[in-house]
């Protein structure tokens, strides 16, 4: 038997992380008790810098798109819809062919040009175990919890996950999960080379390494304070972005990362993510990058 199955019938037997059916009121762990109440949503006419802008202070990867009076779901836009929208994929089509190129123009596009319309989301009486799995089969980030009516009432994310899984977690290894092929950035990749990297292959962080060493790390939320300051915005408004966006991306990324060895415990892992507040640990050994362990790698233990 391997280490993750069995580590996941020790979960089964423990109870309250069980993804056995039970009827709600004896899970512990019900989603709203672990999930944020507090959301902050946007309009679907809100500005895309606006977004930026929020993104970038308050720290948030995804926001909830509903309507102003009732706060109906009508879509999510992430920070990685922006990275592709302003230079990283298809959605910067938008700003060659609408605006001209003018990125001044372009983020004072409303967001629901860019956001995911069909967002998957999960109901207020929902198990946590069935917003894993929501969150493991259909590849996302974070899920927007509803009533019947469609009203937003809360929000689950990867970070969420992580912290249930602080405190819970033992018995595997960061090797048992981690990603092995680790895409990476050099550090003479620019800021817009760095966001197509991002956007093909569906990375919110790169290890930066030189020469088999990691001397850095760049996130999409690095990309994003990035836009959301005053810099970035006087070049916008003078249609010089382009030209920033060719800065080395060492500019704007992590240089004191934080690494993980393959034979370090999971839980452990995830506590140290959690009081870090970061959703990545590249894996180190014997000086060597070897792989990464992500918020998401955290869902290859669920069935």
């Amino acid at each position: 038997m391997s280490r993750r199955e069995s580590y996941r019938r020790s979960l089964r037997e423990k109870g309250p992380f069980s993804l056995k059916m039970h009827h709600p009121k004896k899970i512990i762990g019900e989603i709203m008790k672990i999930a944020k109440t507090t959301v902050v949503t946007m309009a679907p006419t809100t500005p895309v810098y606006d977004a930026v802008q929020i993104m970038s202070k308050r720290g948030f990867r995804r926001i909830p798109i509903a309507t102003p009076s009732k706060k109906r779901l009508t879509g999510i836009i992430t920070a990685m819809d922006i990275v592709n929208y302003l230079g990283g994929g298809e959605k910067f089509e938008i700003v060659q062919k609408k605006f001209s190129g003018n990125f001044y123009k372009a983020i004072n596009e409303s967001v629901k040009a860019i956001m995911t319309k069909k967002v998957i989301s999960t109901h207020v009486s929902a198990k946590i175990s069935q917003a894993l799995r929501l969150m493991k089969n259909h590849n996302v980030g974070g899920l927007p919890i509803i009533d019947d009516e469609e009203h937003v009432k809360g929000i689950i994310t990867e970070r969420d996950i992580v912290a249930f899984f602080a405190a819970k977690v033992s018995g595997m290894k960061v090797e048992d999960i981690m990603t092995t092929k680790v895409v990476t950035a050099l550090p003479h990749m620019s800021i817009i080379e760095v966001e197509k990297t991002m956007v093909q292959n569906g990375f919110r962080r790169l290890p930066i390494v030189s020469q088999n060493e990691i001397i850095g790390i760049v996130t999409v939320m690095d990309i994003i304070r990035f836009f959301g300051s005053g810099e970035a915005f006087r070049h916008l408004k003078s249609g010089t972005l382009m030209q920033v966006l060719h800065t080395k991306i060492t500019e704007i990324a992590t240089k004191n990362v934080v690494v993980t060895t393959p034979d370090m415990d999971i839980g452990e892992t995830a506590q140290i993510m959690q009081k870090k507040n970061i959703g990545a640990l590249p894996v180190v050994h014997d000086g060597k990058l070897t792989g990464i362990i992500t918020e998401r790698d955290f869902f290859k233990i669920i069935k």
